[in-house]
């Protein structure tokens, strides 16, 4: 069960001008103050989704045989994810193949002496709850080199209208402590527009080294990780005019 903790941020930035907003004609005397306010928001919301990279890596004599090995381990790899076709999304990321050249002695030419293939895969686990399957499923046949553990994009619209709310309430909240500090009343704060700024969200990353494989392999257990949470942050700038 996903757990979602609202945390308010009341840390927004407030800047009030006096500057008056006039209508053509209008008396610079009796024009509205225009104030303009930041108002913030921000969830902790559990990290729903996680992103993991694979790899698999050959050296062999002859660029056929070091491309052929790496492809042989990473269809391996896609064969026993098939298992969570519905959970996972799989990519091929990269595919190469460069030469190694021998280190030559003063005097003479580098040599091709092998030849390392490379092929890459990205899988996208929009369950986390078998991270850990899909590591195990794969670490026999690829290394893994790192998770990142995120918010997906359904997640975030969900808490979207709510922060949207909240932070608006934020900056109504501000006009109102400035319209009092100029003894006004906070009923006298009118709205003339809203601008939606930005809206971000991070997760936490767990690396593995590539070395766990051999080690992954041989004891066939699948490694426990944590996806955490992620703090979802909604700002936005509301022009508000009080009248004088």
């Amino acid at each position: 069960m996903k757990k979602t903790v609202l945390a308010l941020s009341a840390a927004a930035v407030c800047v009030a001008s006096a500057a008056p907003v006039l209508a053509e004609g209008q008396n610079p005397m009796t024009a509205p103050v225009q104030i303009s306010m930041q108002g913030e928001a921000s969830m902790t919301v559990a990290n729903d989704e996680a992103v993991i990279l694979f790899s698999a890596e050959s050296r062999r004599p002859d660029a056929v045989s070091a491309s052929n090995d790496a492809a042989k381990r990473g269809n391996a790899a896609i064969e026993a994810l098939k298992r969570f076709s519905d959970k996972i999304d799989v990519g091929t990321t990269g595919l190469s193949t460069n030469p190694v050249y021998t280190r030559a002695k003063e005097g003479e030419v580098s040599e091709i002496g092998a030849w390392e293939a490379r092929e890459t895969l990205r899988v996208t686990v929009r369950d986390v709850s078998v991270v850990s399957d899909v590591l195990a499923a794969v670490v026999g046949h690829m290394n893994y080199e790192g998770i990142t553990f995120r918010v997906s994009d359904k997640a975030e619209r969900a808490q979207r209208d709510e922060l949207l709310k909240a932070a608006v309430a934020d900056a109504l909240r501000q006009a109102g402590i400035v319209a009092e500090s100029i003894g006004r009343k906070s009923s006298d704060v009118s709205v003339a527009s809203v601008r939606i700024g930005s809206h971000s969200a991070g997760g936490p990353r767990y690396y593995a080294a590539p070395m766990m494989k051999a080690e992954r392999a041989s004891a066939n257990v699948a490694p426990a990780v944590i996806a955490g949470t992620a703090e979802v942050s909604l700002t936005v700038t509301v022009e508000a005019r009080l009248p004088r």
